[in-house]
């Protein structure tokens, strides 16, 4: 197997066209990262696509490297199961070493939007997305993210031949700074814009090349 990271780029070169999958960036900030793997074989490419597809799913064995300190994945009410899988409309925890979210109870939220295969002609797609959510464990119904509503970040893997690829892409990217009281509002601005885990910036990158190396 020969392995592929392409870091952020404004124009990105994919080795699988799957463009015409993504979201339009309408407000706010973008990012993508890109990285893949070209099999021995189709036959492998395959078993390894469908094993990708699982794991893109078990987001209790996500994890991303900010410095010494992990941020951590957990799918709300199966935080403690490792096989757990995703589905529509789950909530996600995410627990970044950034100050805590107060709204979300010390947890940034998002819900899963769209989970989707796509075979075309040629190529086979798996897809996830997700976009920022109230806390499941509070009432005030406020966003508990330091995006707005309106972003999203779009998982997708795609198999062509003996190549797969697996992509993720944040769109509408903008700090959740005008609905929060002011402590929050200025932590979402940090975290947003600081780097540590604002869409696909390093941490997102070294995830789709970590990702994509998995063999079980």
């Amino acid at each position: 197997m020969v392995f592929i990271h392409r870091p952020q780029f404004i124009s990105m070169t994919y080795k699988i066209d799957i463009q015409h999958l993504l979201p339009i960036n309408f407000t706010g900030s973008e990012n993508n990262a890109l990285s893949f793997v070209i099999c021995n074989s189709e036959t492998e490419a395959l078993k390894k696509f469908q094993l990708l597809s699982r794991k893109l799913l078990e987001v209790n064995n996500w994890k991303t490297n900010a410095g010494r300190n992990p941020t951590q994945f957990y799918l709300f009410n199966r935080e403690n199961d490792k096989s757990a899988v995703a589905q529509l409309n789950d909530l996600i925890k995410i627990k970044m070493p950034a100050p805590k979210n107060n709204i979300g109870n010390g947890f940034d939220w998002v819900a899963v939007s769209k989970i989707q295969t796509i075979d075309q002609t040629q190529m086979i797609v798996f897809l996830l997305e997700m976009k920022p959510h109230s806390c499941a464990e509070s009432a005030k119904g406020t966003i508990a993210h330091f995006y707005t509503e309106k972003a999203s970040n779009t998982f997708i893997l795609a198999k062509k031949d003996n190549t797969i690829q697996f992509s993720i892409h944040g769109r509408n990217e903008k700090p959740n700074v005008n609905k929060t009281e002011v402590i929050s509002s200025v932590r979402n601005l940090f975290v947003a814009s600081g780097g540590i885990f604002g869409g696909s910036k390093i941490q997102w990158e070294d995830f789709t090349k970590e990702f994509i190396k998995s063999t079980s």
